[in-house]
């Protein structure tokens, strides 16, 4: 006897069905954001659990953030010395590395590191917990569950992004010191009295707020999609996915934002204005 295989049509989404999903995420996304922001009233009480984020998403972060610095800078020397050598202008290395670093290089590779290491896990853990229920026992208990376990990793990643840019932006400027003062032509004195030059407070403005909205966006977003995963256990994978993608886009975003809209000053050759 043959049995016969019946195929199942997927019925297709329709666009008034799409627009309804969209609108309840972004009425999810609201609601959780004022919840996480009401939990900050009660900080105070969570100071155990803010310390020991800070160490998982800074402390642990700074090997694999000085490997990555590390290379990031020497890339840059070694290009910026041969494309500036083309024009006999080798000495704008140095202020060049500094301003491009401190603006954009550092806050941005850093915070994008930081989404795949720790934006992830904090998916993926919190998500784990809705999954097992221990999000309802909290509930049970009359813990709020959004001080309990988004205000410190929020409040973590506000602080220890900035911190990680800044320690991201000094390694790589050395790296890429190194490179092309010490593999190529250039002084060292002529390196360092251009990147002193040239950067100034404008720069770590720029490095400073923007990496603080992206610990912001990185540590709330792993938090949101833990938060609303729903399923068995790919529920937790997708959490994680979908935690790095959106967190990276929303960085972008931030960084064209900043960029256009921080203060910035007019360069000239031999002018530091």
């Amino acid at each position: 006897m043959k049995h016969e295989r019946k195929l199942t049509k997927l019925r297709p989404v329709t666009p008034k069905e799409k627009i309804e999903e969209f609108l309840e995420w972004v009425g999810e996304l609201a609601l959780f954001y004022k919840n996480t922001f009401l939990g900050f009233k009660h900080f105070t009480r969570r100071l155990d659990s803010f310390v020991q984020q800070c160490e998982i998403i800074g402390i642990s972060s700074l090997g694999i953030l000085s490997v990555a610095a590390v290379f990031i800078g020497s890339v840059m020397g070694y290009q910026l010395y041969v494309s500036f050598e083309l024009f006999g202008a080798q000495g704008l290395v140095g202020g060049t590395v500094g301003v491009a670093m401190f603006r954009e290089f550092a806050p941005v590779f850093c915070a994008i590191m930081v989404t795949g290491r720790s934006g992830a896990a904090i998916g993926a853990e919190i998500a784990s917990m809705r999954i097992t229920e221990q999000i309802d026992a909290l509930d049970v208990m009359g813990v709020d569950p959004h001080e309990y376990l988004v205000v410190p990793r929020v409040a973590a990643g506000m602080v220890m992004t900035p911190l990680l840019a800044f320690f991201f932006g000094a390694i790589a400027s050395v790296a890429a010191s190194w490179i092309a003062c010490g593999v190529k032509d250039l002084p060292v004195p002529v390196f360092w009295t251009q990147f002193a030059l040239w950067t100034d407070w404008i720069d770590m403005l720029h490095c400073l707020l923007k990496s603080l909205s992206f610990g912001f966006a990185l540590t709330f977003f792993g938090s949101f999609y833990g938060y609303r995963a729903r399923g068995g256990a790919s529920a937790v994978g997708l959490s994680a996915r979908t935690t790095v993608v959106v967190s990276c886009l929303t960085i972008l975003l931030f960084d064209y934002f900043w960029t256009m809209f921080l203060p910035n000053r007019g360069f000239q050759f031999g002018v530091h204005s």
